[in-house]
């Protein structure tokens, strides 16, 4: 309204067309992960560094096979999913190699915690994790045997190699052949 009250002010009057695109671009904002700011210039170059050491061929690009391997040492943690999408639409678009802007523009996309769990997430994932596995600790000990983990982790889910299992349980066996599962967990989701 104006100063009067009595006349509506012009620039609180929208048209319906223009409300409703803009509710249509809240809605869909809601549903995409909050975009990564933009990193600082010191922060860039770190990336570049990182990323540069991806590059087996020196000419400022790496294979979209190193593209998740990339995306991790940078900081994110993108699931095998997100990196497979990733890659297969590269490859629709015919293309094998990419630069450091591509990259960057992936990790950008992966939401504010870079494919990361909030903190929040991660205790909940925690806990959630905990009480899987607990569910094979009949005596209720907080410890199953590494056979066990080994079983566990190389026939579900996202089935790992008893390679990747043998490297994640190194200095996790105690004595008696056990792992504190509840104390890998921790490690493991809180990286």
């Amino acid at each position: 309204m104006s100063k009067a009250g009595n006349q509506p002010n012009s620039s609180s009057i929208h048209s319906s067309s223009s409300k409703a695109g803009f509710n249509q671009k809240r809605i869909g904002d809601m549903t995409a992960p909050t975009p990564r700011p933009k990193p600082e210039k010191r922060r860039i170059l770190e990336l570049h560094a990182i990323f540069l050491s991806h590059d087996s061929r020196g000419d400022n690009k790496i294979s979209i096979r190193h593209l998740g391997d990339c995306l991790r040492v940078m900081g994110a943690n993108p699931s095998e999913a997100m990196v497979n999408r990733h890659v297969r639409q590269l490859k629709a678009a015919t293309l094998e190699r990419i630069s450091f802007d591509e990259v960057m523009t992936i990790y950008c996309s992966l939401g504010k915690h870079g494919g990361r769990s909030s903190p929040r997430k991660r205790q909940i994932e925690e806990e959630q994790f905990t009480s899987c596995l607990n569910l094979f600790d009949t005596d209720n000990s907080g410890f199953l045997s590494a056979v066990s983990i080994l079983r566990i982790l190389t026939q579900s889910g996202e089935c790992m190699s008893k390679l990747e299992v043998d490297e994640l349980l190194r200095g996790r066996i105690n004595e008696q052949g056990m792992v504190n599962y509840k104390q890998l967990v921790h490690d493991i989701i809180n990286g």
